[in-house]
């Protein structure tokens, strides 16, 4: 079975990133000048996840140490790559920059009628904060999410006597 490996993606990964774009978001996709600007910023960052050389998810965010905050603006796997845990190591990624640049949440959107991305955000622990009416467009709403971030190790300590 071959490995996934997740990285930072740079403009060579463009022609993937689009091609996810197309197949996962249509005509909602992102244009190429967005995602090279989410690429060459520095309060934005891409992350790819390559199969065999072939890019096969992404994941593109944006931070706001003001704010303590990153926002994650999407999660996007090939098809043929869904339910193989591609999306839970991209977003797993995400939350590790973000705790590297200091924040302390991490939030996103997510169309309420993506039952599949919204279980893999409950499942690492995003909560809803409440619904976005028209957020995709007219009758198309999103759920709000935000997960807490704690650097690994840190959390609730038992003391057993």
């Amino acid at each position: 079975m071959p490995v996934v490996n997740v990285r930072a993606a740079d403009l060579r990964d463009l022609p993937g990133l689009m091609r996810i774009e197309d197949e996962c978001f249509g005509v909602e996709k992102f244009s190429p000048d967005t995602i090279r600007s989410f690429i060459e910023r520095t309060d934005t960052f891409v992350i790819v996840a390559i199969e065999a050389e072939e890019t096969i998810g992404s994941a593109m965010c944006m931070v706001s140490v003001e704010r303590g905050e990153g926002r994650v603006a999407s999660v996007a796997v090939l098809p043929s790559f869904r339910m193989k845990s591609v999306g839970t190591k991209l977003l797993e990624e995400c939350e590790s920059e973000f705790i590297g640049r200091g924040l302390a949440i991490s939030i996103l959107e997510v169309d309420i009628a993506n039952e599949a991305a919204m279980a893999l955000y409950e499942s690492m622990g995003y909560a809803v904060l409440g619904i976005i009416k028209d957020f995709y467009g007219a009758g198309r709403d999103a759920y709000s999410m935000e997960k807490t971030l704690r650097p690994k190790g840190e959390g609730i300590r038992v003391k057993i006597s």
